[in-house]
């Protein structure tokens, strides 16, 4: 049936209809309209579909169109790409009219339904030590220098020099495992998530491939902006800055995800038999598919963080084509605004994190100006229980079973040490003293808030060797604030809020030094406390403290210390937990419906302390230790002399005569005697102990001794054999004490300068043998 023509004048048009053909009962229908586009390009006229398909065109409409479009309507089609419409010439629109019905195949009204498209993640900001960039950039490197990579690590393995960045590893530390190292991530609940998308059509590599010299180019390139680390000093110093490398490897908060991997990459194109480089390429996406098999990443939706870290964020689009061998990747970008300012802390898009639709991924901000909210737990049983100390979670702190409110079991020899079996960083180096200054974080379970918990206190107290309290406590008094996120339009303010010292009025007695706990509920629900914030600062060398203990003799153990924690209701009464015996400690006490808790293991269950006040014993010794040379000893006779010069033979011996300790052995990580010839010329260790050497008021010790010819010589001899030489001998000595956020080892060093020179041999003339040869 043709279209029908009506009316006269300018009200003259055309009455047609739009058939949707193939489309079922059960199928959903599209909402179509038909516009008009003058000369200009300009839409001027929206003619609207009736559901039964029926419209109508004036006639004066169809002589003002230079193009007619059918296709979704604008609320729908957004930003719907122009291949999604029909367009027509006016004549052939009007003549297709005229003809019948105006009939639209289903294979193109299909693509005029948008469809919903959702990706779902969560954010964590990511605080590692300065030596983590430093440590990623040698493992991204290490491909390409293994034999002075393994050189350098056995040389400092067998001298344990670890002072800084080395130290805190193994030497066998791949790359994959120092990028999952257990570094502290927190959720990040308050910022903007934008998604972009881009149509990667990415040929397989086949055997051969042409395109592996450029790709072996663009990886040089970027191995150059890569900085070397250096070798480790020797006298030992600060480790590298470590801007450099976070430049390299990081994108405004985000790793470089080829960067991490281009020194294993370069060394795999390069060595990999030529059958085996299709194979490696096509099993890593960013190798395979690169900027230019990408189209521009688009930005496509935007969304907001949820409370506890994660995003779901949806979008309607109409259904993207993609021609065979193609397919599309998605990549985030995280906003924080502070009050004018807005600062990217994660930039998947250019550090090349790319993910499927449905990954879900976990973006990991290294942006140090990431604000991150605290996860403290929702509803659930009342508890506390110290949770770390700087880094280090508390289950690795030696303390024994609680005996009372304030008091511990008899501690063991190492009873109140760190790692007492060994530390988190692969080192080996065990039972570690504590020192400077421990910040303490605890665990308030957020149902304290329903058992009346208000305040808490910190107290130190000297503990004896049956871990008994010896003396009054004392408080922790320093000034305490916390920054919290708060939510404001357009972005997040971060406001400091003080929570103490203050003091209650209870019952019987005044409390002093109490701190308001911080729990989530009294903030509000546009306000989050920043992760990462501790509770207590224990500076244990403040002298005007009676824990702190500078002073203890040589070959006496400083003092350990009982640190105990209390809650306090709002009125100043000290809570304990339903069932327990009183405290004995000052001032008015109620039960309450709670528990003191102490962590056994990093996860998993706690142990219950069924007392009125929880306490565990540190043992912090702040002295330092001691590396001094006293003399220099050719063949065990010793010299100390500002300026010696050795003369012997190959077979003479070199030592030293040396203190290197710490005041109680058990603190002293290692000590190290070394030497090096020249200038950049051969070097060798001499000795490696964990044992106190020369503590006073004893006599110095004596070195191992090497050779003259070993150390002219070694490693290799050289052409003429040297017979004499500059020297430095090196002594470093190591402390294993640390404040449980720097796992590094403070160090004393000496050394000394000396030469070596070994006399030619001569032939002595026997029996007048030569003047008789000369005679003749």
């Amino acid at each position: 049936m043709a279209s029908e023509q009506k009316g006269s004048g300018s009200g003259k048009g055309i009455n047609s209809k739009l058939v949707l053909r193939g489309l079922n009962k059960e199928d959903e229908k599209p909402q179509v309209e038909i516009t008009l586009i003058d000369r200009q390009g300009k839409v001027f006229e929206t003619v609207e579909i009736a559901e039964d398909g029926a419209f109508g065109l004036p006639l004066g409409v169809i002589e003002k169109a230079h193009r007619i479009r059918v296709g979704p309507t604008e609320t729908e089609s957004g930003e719907a790409p122009s291949t999604l419409f029909l367009n027509y010439r006016v004549a052939d629109f009007v003549a297709r009219l005229e003809q019948g019905a105006l009939d639209i195949g289903r294979s193109v009204w299909r693509e005029w339904l948008f469809r919903y498209r959702c990706v779902s993640g969560s954010v964590r900001r990511c605080r590692p030590s300065p030596w983590w960039y430093t440590q990623l950039a040698e493992a991204i490197r290490y491909p390409l220098s293994q034999s002075a990579r393994g050189f350098k690590l056995n040389r400092l393995a067998s001298a344990s020099i670890q002072p800084t960045t080395v130290a805190r590893l193994p030497g066998t530390l791949e790359l994959g495992e120092l990028i999952a190292w257990p570094i502290r991530c927190t959720p990040i609940c308050l910022g903007t998530i934008e998604v972009y998308r881009r149509i990667c059509c990415c040929e397989p590599w086949v055997f051969t491939d042409h395109r592996l010299e450029r790709l072996i180019q663009e990886l040089e390139r970027l191995l150059e902006r890569i900085p070397e680390v250096p070798d480790f000093p020797d006298p030992p110093g600060p480790g590298p800055d470590p801007a450099p490398f976070q430049r390299a490897i990081l994108h405004e908060g985000a790793l470089d995800e080829r960067a991490l991997h281009v020194g294993e990459d370069l060394h795999a194109l390069r060595t990999l038999p030529v059958e085996r480089i299709a194979e490696y390429v096509n099993a890593r996406p960013y190798l395979l598919c690169r900027r230019y098999e990408c189209s521009e990443p688009v930005k496509v939706a935007e969304g907001t963080i949820g409370a506890d870290g994660r995003f779901n964020i949806c979008w309607h689009e109409f259904p993207v084509l993609l021609r065979r061998g193609c397919h599309e990747e998605f990549a985030y970008k995280v906003k924080q605004r502070f009050g004018p300012f807005t600062i990217t802390i994660y930039n998947g898009v250019n550090a090349g994190h790319w993910y499927d639709a449905d990954d879900n991924p976990v973006l990991r901000s290294y942006h140090p100006l990431a604000v991150a909210c605290r996860d403290n737990g929702g509803e659930g049983d009342a508890f506390v229980y110290l949770d770390e100390i700087g880094d280090t979670d508390s289950s690795r702190l030696n303390t024994p079973d609680q005996t009372s409110a304030t008091s511990v079991a008899s501690p063991g020899t190492n009873g109140g040490v760190a790692f007492p079996s060994g530390g988190p960083d692969g080192n080996g180096a065990h039972d570690r003293n504590w020192g400077g200054t421990l910040k303490l974080a605890i665990m308030f379970s957020e149902s304290m808030r329903d058992t009346g918990a208000k305040y808490y206190r910190v107290s130190v107290t000297e503990a004896d060797s049956n871990g008994n309290p010896v003396g009054s406590p004392e408080y922790v008094t320093s000034g305490l604030s916390w920054n919290k996120a708060v939510a404001v339009p357009g972005g997040v303010d971060v406001v400091s809020e003080s929570l103490g010292p203050v003091s209650t009025s209870a019952p019987d007695e005044r409390q002093d030094s109490l701190y308001l706990i911080p729990f989530d509920g009294d903030l509000g629900s546009n306000a989050d406390w920043e992760a990462d914030q501790y509770h207590a600062y224990l500076n244990t060398r403040d002298v005007t403290k009676q824990w702190s203990d500078p002073d203890a003799d040589n070959g006496q153990p400083a003092k350990r210390h009982l640190v105990t924690i209390e809650v306090f209701n709002a009125a100043g009464e000290r809570l304990r937990p339903n069932g327990t015996p009183p405290s004995g400690l000052p001032g008015a006490e109620v039960e309450a419906a709670f528990t003191y808790r102490r962590k056994i293991q990093d996860t998993g269950p706690t142990n219950m302390v069924p007392y009125g006040a929880l306490s565990h014993l540190f043992w912090w010794d702040n002295r330092d230790v001691v590396a001094s040379i006293e003399d220099l000893r050719m063949n065990g006779v010793a010299s100390d002399e500002e300026c010696q010069f050795m003369n012997g033979t190959e077979s003479s011996t070199f030592g030293i005569g040396y203190r290197a300790y710490h005041p109680w052995q058990m603190f002293q990580k290692n000590h190290v005697i070394s030497w090096r010839r020249g200038l950049s010329g051969g070097s060798d260790t001499m000795h490696n102990s964990t044992n106190n050497v020369g503590v006073p008021p004893g006599a110095e010790g004596a070195s191992p001794t090497h050779t003259f010819g070993h150390m002219l010589n070694h490693p290799t001899p050289s052409t003429p054999p040297r017979t004499k030489c500059a020297f430095t001998v090196f002594l470093t000595t190591y402390n294993k004490r640390t404040d449980g956020d720097d796992l590094s080892f403070s160090w004393d060093h000496d050394n000394a300068a000396f030469a070596l020179d070994v006399a030619p041999v001569v032939c002595v003339p026997c029996n007048g043998e030569d003047e008789e040869e000369d005679d003749d």
